[in-house]
């Protein structure tokens, strides 16, 4: 892994029990990192054991889902929608103001692990940061839809060598070759394009073509425009990135019992990140706190199985007195019926 720049100093988590019980006002910087501050409002991150924040497009529903089934009651997660490449900067930014009636001036982070888009050369330095690459997103070309390479069913760079890409050549070696001559031509400057979404707008007004990630095209859908897969294109790999524990712990930053606590938390999503099942003993967790659980998820059974039993015996029940209520009807209306009357067997007079 590259190194990070030196302005960028991780920073230690705070454990989940030593967090203020009570709201929070927001941080500025914090706040400016969130993609919608009403999916993640400053409550709901002050109560959180475990922050997590995720940059446009990626998709981390199913680990946030299984976190929520296994840990939520015990374990609350928050997920932080954050701006594009703001990751790594939400691992380092404080989530509120600092309170100078506070006894403690630990740092806390606005999240504690983050879902983030990360080039080779992007990738935090190993001694600072842990990082799982958890996957690769499809390389797409946005493009109008009655542009002529939308008859293709994926577009090479070389096919595009006389079409203006938002990109710089050096992002796209094979591109900036196959297209050398003809920007030699048709020189252009290229727009200052702060976001994705800027980008989008670009092609709908006509200026050029945009590669990105698939899940972004989508993210920014119009109905004027399209996208096709380039194949030659490198994918784009999405991290799990978070602070690493120092090697070496100074006086100020010794592990305690509530430190270890929340290692807990966090080798826990990357278990489930990972694929590890709830029954698992690879996790994180503790001898007790697994006889804990386990004898929890057998109660729990138990009294599902009982709650069965007990609904089949009244079905059970209520079927035999059905039963005996039908027969003792049958032979009450047989009894209570005259006697018949027996045949004449001599002419009538």
């Amino acid at each position: 892994m590259n190194e990070t720049p030196e302005a960028v100093t991780p920073a230690k988590p705070v454990p989940p029990s030593t967090q203020q019980e009570h709201s929070i006002e927001l941080a500025e910087p914090a706040a400016g990192l969130i993609y919608s501050a009403e999916a993640a409002p400053a409550p709901v991150l002050s109560r959180a054991s475990l922050r997590i924040g995720y940059e446009p497009g990626v998709m981390p529903g199913k680990w946030f889902t299984r976190w929520h089934e296994r840990y939520g009651r015990t374990a609350p997660l928050a997920e932080i929608p954050l701006r594009e490449g703001a990751g790594l900067e939400a691992l380092t930014t404080a989530l509120s103001t600092p309170n100078s009636t506070s006894g403690e001036a630990r740092f806390e982070p606005l999240a504690h692990m983050a879902i983030m888009r990360a080039a080779a050369q992007d990738i935090p330095d190993k001694d600072r940061y842990h990082s799982i690459r958890l996957y690769e997103e499809v390389p797409v070309v946005v493009l109008p839809k009655d542009h002529v390479l939308t008859v293709l069913d994926e577009v090479p760079l070389g096919e595009m060598a006389e079409e203006l890409l938002l990109h710089e050549p050096e992002q796209f070696p094979a591109w900036g070759e196959a297209s050398q001559q003809w920007r030699q031509q048709n020189p252009r400057v290229l727009p200052q394009i702060p976001t994705h979404a800027d980008a989008i707008e670009l092609v709908a007004a006509g200026v050029g073509l945009y590669i990105t990630p698939m899940s972004v095209a989508r993210l920014h859908h119009r109905k004027d425009l399209t996208y096709r897969p380039v194949p030659d294109a490198e994918p784009y790999p999405v991290h799990l990135v978070w602070p690493r524990t120092p090697a070496a712990p100074t006086p100020d930053t010794v592990q305690s019992e509530k430190d270890n606590e929340f290692e807990v938390l966090i080798q826990d999503f990357i278990g489930i990140v990972r694929g590890r099942t709830a029954s698992s003993n690879r996790g994180s967790e503790t001898a007790q706190a697994r006889r804990t659980r386990i004898a929890g998820e057998r109660a729990k059974a138990t009294a599902k199985s009982r709650a069965a039993n007990a609904r089949r015996e009244a079905r059970h029940q209520k079927t035999a007195a059905s039963r005996t209520g039908g027969t003792s009807r049958r032979k009450a209306a047989a009894g209570s019926k005259p006697g018949r009357k027996g045949k004449r067997t001599g002419k009538r007079r």
